[in-house]
């Protein structure tokens, strides 16, 4: 396996993210190993790992939106609002209708919003994270978050559980939603199975398992948000080397800079020159 590029990797259950990235620097004998965004330890799904120099590259996925397929119980509750610590059952005093779930997602939980992240979990309060004062057993002072609903839809329901596919943007929590949900339908809820199928383009389909991983990718199959420009052999030296050079394109625009159909690294586009950033 190559040093150098991304992995689509389907993390099983019971690994944390952490767990993932060790594996994988043992798998490459390499200390630079990332990845853009975490999964709970119980949840599965896809996580997108960069190695080697395209560890530079993890901040231009930190905005992508993800796609889940989450399954909710209602009338349970736990400190964590999943089942990895203990759970409490909750009187449901109503069973509520499909219907009345999806009126209840339509109105409280579609396009911007704010949320109370969990308690677990690993926000930062003063240099520690969240997860690590609660469990403590003290209660961490957290603060509403923006954070965004692209899409969801209820995909079955068979009370209790209801089981939900949502797409959505950075800084979202779908044990803090279970848990809003629960209380809109007058009652607690918890996620007890949590899936992540998509980080922007790419799809948990094309994902291989921690200990069968073929290739690495190249960042051009990745990179998929920003355009894609072809620069001069004879400018190559200068792209390395961090010098701007005259380039056509649109002020302000980041570019995946390819040589020959590889990937070099990105440009940003300042008064007509293309300026490096990242080197690859």
């Amino acid at each position: 396996m190559d040093r150098d590029g991304f992995y689509l990797v389907d993390k099983d259950t019971d690994w944390t993210s952490f767990d993932v990235c060790a594996r994988m620097r043992k798998l490459l004998n390499t200390k630079k190993v990332g990845h853009t965004g975490t999964l709970d330890p119980f949840a599965t799904g896809l996580l997108l790992i960069a190695t080697g120099k395209c560890t530079r590259l993890i901040p231009f996925f930190e905005k992508e939106q993800k796609t889940y397929v989450t399954t909710i119980e209602l009338g349970k509750d736990s400190p964590t609002l999943d089942t990895e610590s203990d759970i409490e059952d909750v009187e449901v005093k109503k069973e509520p209708t499909l219907k009345e779930i999806e009126q209840k997602m339509c109105s409280n939980f579609q396009g911007e919003i704010q949320q109370m992240p969990p308690q677990f979990s690993a926000i930062k309060i003063a240099g520690k994270k969240s997860c690590d004062i609660a469990r403590k057993g003290e209660k961490v002072d957290l603060k509403l978050r923006d954070t965004e609903i692209v899409s969801s839809k209820v995909l079955s329901y068979n009370f209790p559980e209801i089981e939900i596919e949502m797409t959505v943007r950075a800084g979202f929590y779908v044990r803090a939603f279970a848990r809003d949900l629960g209380t809109a339908l007058g009652t607690k809820a918890i996620c007890i199975q949590l899936r992540r199928t998509h980080i922007g383009d790419l799809s948990i389909e094309n994902a291989e398992k921690i200990d069968h991983l073929t290739a690495a990718i190249d960042p051009k199959f990745i990179l998929t948000q920003i355009d894609h420009r072809e620069i001069p052999t004879g400018r190559v030296q200068d792209f390395i080397a961090g010098r701007s050079f005259d380039f056509p394109g649109v002020d302000k625009e980041k570019i995946l800079v390819l040589v020959g159909g590889k990937s070099m690294g990105i440009g940003e586009m300042q008064h007509g020159k293309l300026q490096p950033r990242v080197v690859l």
